[in-house]
């Protein structure tokens, strides 16, 4: 049921519901409420679970119940929630708390032919325009159904279940993942019109005169999925209509028009607007993507007539601008102060105290598997922690937190050895010690800190950049720094 927990609570962030929301138009009731699960102390938390349980044995109202569960599970209270779904679905065997039990049971399944049983059997039992307000609920397991059939061949199918998707706000982000699935397989002609559609659902949305939370959710991954569909028609070698859709694209969300560079200055490249391209490659470059010099190069010789002479002094300038611009950042946020001590159990099942880690410097990385922008730092940490594998001075740990599924141990173990990451992974699952992201102060992950040797805070960052190079020369500054106290 957890996983309908939290979509629900999507669900309330994306209407305006949520707690906080309720809290901020005065409901005082709900404000008392959402303090305490924020920031009461565990006596107040019991106390209000208490309160919440005593209310829920009274209550009949399908609305209240849902209400109280809601609280009790993400509160963690599992067993006395479980107590509330069982009365809900006694009085309302068709309810919502019903079928929300029914659809968690979809994602407990693993056979993909009994996950498509259970979906049909929910759509039989629970119609889904009997619950018009809720469509999320379903294009949730149906992207994950129609995702798991394409993945296993069955790509018509997948594809034909996708018309049940409701939500034209969301359902971008349920095709773009099976469009993705295609590409891996290189079916380009299916991928390419889901890909357009959801260009075409998130363009809705940012065009639409009421800029709302849903249009500004439908906005998030509307680069993404214009940055993907230009790299198709760049595969495609129909150039000029991709430069076309980035420049639209980069006129729409110009504050996000950095996204598109690496399909932009290749699109330039391609129709022969070199100077432009060399520009935007240069760009690129000077933000650690140095992966990049290849272009570079052929564009230089290109523009200067097959001469390469003030080539590698350019190239020098650009990594200079790049380091002092990183020197720049890394002084504003450096500090010191004392850091929360932890014991916290690796992989094999080894605490790691940090007591011991005194004389070190010492670099946190907290993460989930479901965080996006955590994964995607992941090569540029692998480069760091490769570069100092020798150096007994310096230490990385990755402290898995925050995870949102019962098994996630085998899934951070599978995670790691998928990708070949040599981590020392940590969980902060209050197995070994009370959870210490709250106490660092996290209200966000990926969030990095560097740690001197005397076991102070010296850097603390929230979000990473994706790029490798700029990952390993950020994390160099700061280390260095750190090392010489």
């Amino acid at each position: 049921m957890q996983k309908i927990v939290l979509i629900l609570s999507f669900i309330a962030i994306i209407t305006g519901n949520s707690l906080a929301q309720d809290a901020n138009r005065g409901n005082p009731q709900q404000r008392v409420i959402n303090e305490i699960l924020q920031k009461g102390t565990q006596v107040q938390k019991d106390s209000l679970a208490k309160t919440f349980i005593d209310a829920a044995k009274k209550a009949t109202a399908e609305t209240e119940l849902r209400q109280y569960y809601n609280y009790l599970n993400n509160m963690k209270k599992a067993d006395e929630a479980a107590v509330v779904l069982k009365k809900a679905t006694k009085l309302y065997p068709q309810g919502k708390m019903a079928r929300d039990k029914d659809i968690s049971k979809y994602y407990e399944l693993t056979g993909l032919k009994e996950k498509e049983l259970q979906y049909q059997e929910i759509l039989k039992k629970y119609p889904i325009k009997n619950y018009p307000d809720d469509g999320i609920v379903y294009d949730y397991v149906t992207s994950a159904l129609a995702k798991e059939l394409v993945k296993d061949g069955q790509k018509e199918k997948g594809l034909r279940y996708l018309d049940n998707m409701q939500e034209e706000f969301w359902r971008a982000q349920g095709y773009f993942p099976i469009a993705e699935e295609l590409l891996k397989q290189g079916d380009t002609a299916m991928a390419l019109p889901l890909i357009e559609k959801s260009v075409q659902d998130a363009l809705k949305f940012i065009r639409s005169e009421v800029q709302d939370n849903k249009a500004k959710f439908a906005a998030v991954g509307y680069p993404q999925y214009a940055q993907t569909y230009a790299d198709l028609l760049l595969a495609k070698g129909k150039y000029k209509e991709a430069l076309a859709s980035l420049e639209d694209a980069r006129s729409i969300v110009p504050n996000r028009a950095a996204e598109f560079r690496p399909a932009y200055a290749r699109a330039l490249q391609m129709v022969g607007r070199d100077l432009e391209a060399f520009n935007e490659f240069t760009a690129l470059y000077r933000e650690g993507q140095f992966n990049y010099y290849a272009p570079i190069e052929n564009l230089y010789l290109k523009l200067n007539k097959g001469q390469r002479t003030g080539l590698d002094g350019y190239i020098k300038e650009q990594q200079e601008t790049l380091k002092q611009n990183i020197s720049k950042h890394v002084a504003q946020i450096m500090t010191s102060k004392e850091t929360p001590a932890f014991k916290l159990r690796n992989l094999t099942g080894e605490v790691v105290d940090s007591k011991s880690l005194i004389g070190k410097v010492v670099v946190l990385d907290f993460w989930a598997t479901w965080c996006q922008p955590c994964v995607r730092s992941f090569p540029g940490m692998q480069k760091a922690v490769t570069k100092y594998q020798n150096d007994p001075d310096v230490v990385f740990l990755f402290i898995d937190t925050w995870e949102r599924d019962a098994n996630y141990e085998q899934k951070v173990k599978e995670f790691i050895q998928k990708n070949n990451y040599s981590f020392n992974v940590l969980f902060d699952d209050k197995k070994t010690d009370s959870e210490i992201a709250p106490q660092f102060g996290i209200k966000g992950i990926p969030a990095k800190f560097v740690i001197d040797k005397k076991g102070n805070t010296r850097f603390f960052l929230t979000g990473s950049s994706p790029y490798v190079d700029y990952i390993v020369m950020e994390l160099t500054e700061m280390i260095e720094l750190a090392r010489k106290g």
